[in-house]
């Protein structure tokens, strides 16, 4: 308002002096002024728009609404920016490879699971995907209608098996999610091999079971005959019975990973090892010399029955392969690592490819010269679950027609550390 009354005042002057045409260049003159300086104000406004403007000017309304529409577009854009950010943290956040597709397979996004699964890096935006892994399998998802799915290796570790399966977002967009189902398929493996096995396992003492049963309903059999044939049941029945004991023994252990607190005893191995090598010794029947060096003031905390099926399979596995005369020898031992139980023989000896599997189920190695005696493939699985459960490792030394050395090292009470890994292991 000050500009245009000195425009007005600066008017009457003029034309008071000079006449009306030169009192009008006056005003003009005047106006282009004050137009240049609102200009120049409103520059140097249009720098920072986010700062209030001078009352004073003419279009300072103007600025005000243009300043609180600009700050609320950025509001917008934050708040936009953050759900775009979370969204990024959770896509990133998931295990599967999550890759968005256009047309034939154009990347316009992937999460970090696919850089990990797939081996995908920032400068692939825009390639195609398909072209990108190079598996023939993939070309189905490329040509798949609808949804589509395929298994391959992948493409950043041949070991890990990859399912990527393709489904339609909108007429052009597709999304493609790749997941690991390397322990899938290894769960899957487990379950089949397990129930071939145990098929396997169960096949020969019922057949023998059904044979005999067979044979008793013949009315030529005489008492005598019916009796022996009664008593030859017993061998393939106690195998089945000892085969349920083990999977129910095995599946028991396999469900917690640590025992339960109120069968946490001090268990006196010495009085246990003694009653496993006595029958070790009825298994060998003289055939085997086996010794037992053991300290019996070594106490470890543990539960005696698990103990007591750990340190029972090993002795009797010694026996089941060792050569009739073989020496198995038993040790029960205070070691600076801890107490150390060690079971010797020298049995036929295990190859070197076989040594990390023998403590799966039904694993055998077949011996072609041994004379094996029973066992129902589950004994080592029992150990290795007994021992993990207790805060240790089956250990084995081997070597094919000298024998074998499986040990094992616990926390004995005497320990200064071995309240601490009890506690652990609890």
């Amino acid at each position: 308002m000050a500009w245009v009354a000195i425009g007005f005042l600066a008017s009457f002057v003029s034309w008071a002096q000079l006449g009306f045409a030169w009192g009008l260049v006056a005003v003009l003159a005047v106006l282009v002024a004050f137009q240049l300086c609102e200009f120049v104000e409103f520059s140097r406004w249009a720098k920072r728009p986010l700062k209030r403007p001078a009352a004073h000017l003419v279009w300072s309304r103007d600025a005000l609404r243009i300043g609180q529409s600009i700050r609320g577009a950025r509001a917008r854009t934050r708040r936009f920016a953050g759900v775009l950010r979370q969204m990024q943290r959770t896509a990133d956040a998931i295990p599967d490879g999550l890759v968005v597709v256009r047309g034939a397979g154009e990347i316009e996004y992937f999460n970090q699971g696919a850089c990990t699964l797939l081996g995908l890096l920032q400068s692939d935006r825009g390639k195609n995907l398909f072209a990108l892994i190079r598996d023939p399998d993939v070309q189905a998802l490329q040509a798949g209608v609808g949804e589509a799915l395929v298994e391959i290796d992948s493409p950043v570790d041949i070991g890990m098996r990859i399912e990527m399966r393709r489904v339609k977002l909108e007429a052009d967009r597709d999304i493609v999610i790749a997941r690991d189902v390397t322990e899938r398929n290894r769960l899957l493996t487990l379950r089949r091999d397990f129930v071939a096995n145990i098929s396997h396992e169960l096949r020969t003492p019922l057949t023998v079971i059904l044979g005999y049963l067979e044979s008793l309903t013949e009315e030529k059999l005489g008492k005598a005959q019916r009796k022996a044939a009664i008593a030859k049941l017993e061998r393939p029945a106690r195998r089945m019975q000892a085969l349920a004991e083990d999977l129910l023994t095995l599946t028991n252990l396999e469900s917690s990973p640590h025992p339960d607190d109120s069968k946490v005893v001090g268990v006196v191995v010495d009085h246990v090892l003694q009653g496993v090598v006595e029958e070790a010794h009825n298994l060998s029947k003289g055939k085997h010399d086996i010794s037992l060096t053991s300290d019996a003031t070594l106490v470890v905390e543990g539960v005696s029955e698990e103990l007591y099926s750990a340190f029972h399979n090993l002795v009797i596995n010694a026996v089941r392969y060792s050569p009739d005369g073989g020496r198995i020898r038993v040790r029960w031992m205070r070691r600076a690592e801890g107490a150390v139980f060690e079971v010797e023989d020298e049995g036929v000896g295990i190859a070197a490819e076989h040594l990390s599997r023998l403590t799966e189920r039904f694993y055998r190695v077949d011996f072609h010269s041994a004379r094996v005696r029973g066992g129902t493939g589950l004994g080592l699985a029992i150990v290795k679950h007994v021992l993990r459960r207790h805060g240790s490792v089956l250990n084995v030394e081997s070597t094919p027609g000298e024998g074998s050395r499986f040990w094992c090292v616990l926390p004995h009470l005497g320990m200064p550390n071995s309240q601490q890994a009890l506690s652990e292991l609890r």
